[in-house]
């Protein structure tokens, strides 16, 4: 006989971590706004973002509610990978202004109560970094093993058949030492070695100097690849010819016909995570770091990244984006996700500026205009309810759908590499637009922006939606004034409810005292879910309002919230 739902909710209590909504920690459950600084507002029209248009736009962002944002990577860099190739990790590209506008923006995020994550890239460099610089030197020089150099294999090719996720074999001839260098991403991008004390050393040096300066943490750039496989064994090709990872620019790139079994994720990179977790542990208040996982099934893996409060405070993980489109798949990733976070954190995220945008990935069904605001306001809800952390990206409180480009106008490296097999990651990057001027959309007084402002994004633009009462922006906001104020959605337990309940999502979000019913309706049909006497609903734009003593008719890609009489109320 299947357990109850009193049963199962009691079970998940024990595994869900005990503490009171008053002590939780800050970032449990806080809801960041990333910004892709380029593109997000150019304050002295060189058609590029800079800091000085995030400090314009700072009010904007406060009114949104979220609790904090996290800025994309500021530092001088060569730009080949649009600033995560880096060759001063504590100082400011003069493309995205000064450090007297960095300061100015954080004591500006401070003072409207917000926090600031800044992007660090622990895991490599720019081939122009100094440290690489002296590294290629030669073999005998003070950093000669700050990277992961090999000799040739026998034949004289690559030391073994590790691929670059960006396509092409990971490592690179250097002649200066006679040797290759391995690059997990582009060939510009060597990767550190962190199992070097100095190495390390340097990278913690590097936190502790920002976080002097008054950032909140950090979003660390593909932790998967904080280190590889010391012995370089080479992978073995997946069985069935197609390995289970996501990520990897297209259906064709050979990086997916291997099983990653020793370079991403081994059992040497979590004594690296423990050493930059004691590092942030002593301030006060603790600063977070929270890491990307790519590459690998990360809801299974985040335990491990994120156990014991000894290694990172959360993972930031592509699984939500990559989701399989199907009801029974999406119950059974969430249930996962819940129970994992008994014992790690995860941040649920739905858009980054490597992936598509929500709207056209997760709901293509929603093909009309209508259907289209309708689902941007169904995925928010679903993201800023669910268990965990939340990071969205900017321009999806706008409901903004992915564009498609001209191959003229691609700059990411990925997707000229992999066109046309894969389009690259331009089209989540456009400028936001601002207000509804023709062609740059307020983002630029610049005759051309880096990248094209879409058409089909002028009438999405912030100023339009600022002055409808029901567009995706102001649901946004009204949605995020409830979430402040609901510790359940912050920091309550979480159970999934099963599949024969309906063809719908539904979830519980619970305490010792209280529980909310969320429901999802991810369909263009009309749906009906069982509710008891004692139920009522909250009501909150967008949500269903109405219910009769037996259950609630949830309208094509609405949703809704329960909050329930008798706390446990009775098995659906």
């Amino acid at each position: 006989m299947r357990p109850g739902r009193e049963a199962l909710i009691a079970e998940a209590m024990l595994h869900h971590p005990k503490s009171s909504h008053s002590n939780v920690e800050w970032w449990r459950g806080a809801m960041f706004y990333e910004i892709y600084m380029r593109s997000f507002k150019d304050s002295n029209g060189d058609g590029i973002g800079d800091l000085k248009g995030v400090l314009e736009k700072l009010d904007y962002i406060e009114s949104l509610g979220v609790d904090g944002l996290w800025l994309s990577p500021f530092y001088p860099s060569p730009q080949k990978d649009f600033g995560y190739d880096i060759t001063d990790f504590c100082n400011i590209d003069p493309m995205f202004g000064s450090m007297g506008d960095f300061l100015e923006l954080i004591e500006a995020v401070h003072d409207r109560a917000l926090k600031l994550l800044i992007d660090l890239v622990p895991c490599h460099t720019s081939e122009q970094h100094p440290w690489f610089l002296e590294s290629r030197s030669g073999r005998d020089n003070a950093k000669a093993d700050w990277y992961i150099w090999a000799d040739s294999a026998s034949d004289g090719g690559p030391p073994n058949n590790w691929l670059s996720s960006f396509g092409g074999s990971a490592w690179e001839w250097d002649p200066r030492r006679s040797q290759y260098y391995y690059h997990p991403f582009l060939t510009c991008q060597p990767a550190l070695n962190l199992r070097n004390d100095d190495v390390l050393k340097a990278v913690i040096g590097i936190f502790e100097y920002w976080i002097e300066l008054g950032v909140d943490g950090f979003r660390l750039d593909a932790v998967q690849c904080l280190c590889c496989d010391p012995w370089l064994r080479p992978n073995p090709f997946a069985p069935d010819g197609e390995t289970n990872m996501m990520v990897g620019g297209g259906p064709n790139n050979p990086f997916r016909k291997q099983l990653h079994l020793f370079d991403r994720d081994v059992p040497e990179a979590i004594p690296v995570i423990e050493a930059m977790r004691d590092a942030v542990r002593n301030y006060e208040p603790e600063r977070v770091l929270i890491g990307e996982l790519a590459d690998v099934d990360s809801s299974r893996t985040a335990v491990k990244y994120t156990m014991r409060g000894e290694r990172l405070h959360a993972v930031y993980d592509f699984d939500l984006i990559n989701a399989a489109r199907s009801l029974n798949d999406w119950r059974d990733l969430l249930s996962i996700r819940a129970r994992f976070m008994g014992s790690g954190w995860m941040m649920n995220v739905l858009t980054n500026h490597d992936s598509v945008r929500a709207v056209s990935n997760l709901t293509l069904f929603a093909e009309e205009e209508g259907d289209r605001a309708a689902a941007a306001k169904l995925l928010l809800f679903m993201q800023s309810t669910l268990l965990g952390g939340s990071i969205i990206f900017q321009g999806e409180e706008l409901g903004l759908p992915q564009p498609e480009l001209e191959n003229d106008d691609l700059r990411d490296p990925w997707g000229k590499n992999l066109w046309p097999d894969f389009a690259g990651r331009d089209g989540v990057r456009t400028p936001i637009p601002w207000t509804r001027s023709k062609t740059k959309a307020g983002f630029t007084q610049a005759d051309k922006p880096w990248l094209p402002v879409p058409q089909e994004h002028f009438e999405l633009s912030v100023a339009a939606q600022d002055a409808d009462k029901k567009s995706v922006l102001n649901f946004f906001r009204e949605l995020m004034a409830w979430r402040r104020e609901e510790p359940l959605v912050r920091c309550g337990a979480e159970l999934v409810y099963d599949v024969d309940v309906a063809p719908v999502i539904a979830y519980d979000r619970f305490d010792d005292e209280r529980r909310l019913t969320f429901v999802v309706n991810v369909s263009l049909d009309q749906q009906w879910f069982a509710t008891n006497d004692h139920d009522a609903l909250i009501k909150l734009a967008g949500c269903v309002e109405e219910n009769s003593r037996r259950g609630i008719s949830i309208p094509p890609l609405g949703f809704a919230i329960i909050k329930r009489g008798d706390h446990l109320g009775h098995d659906q």
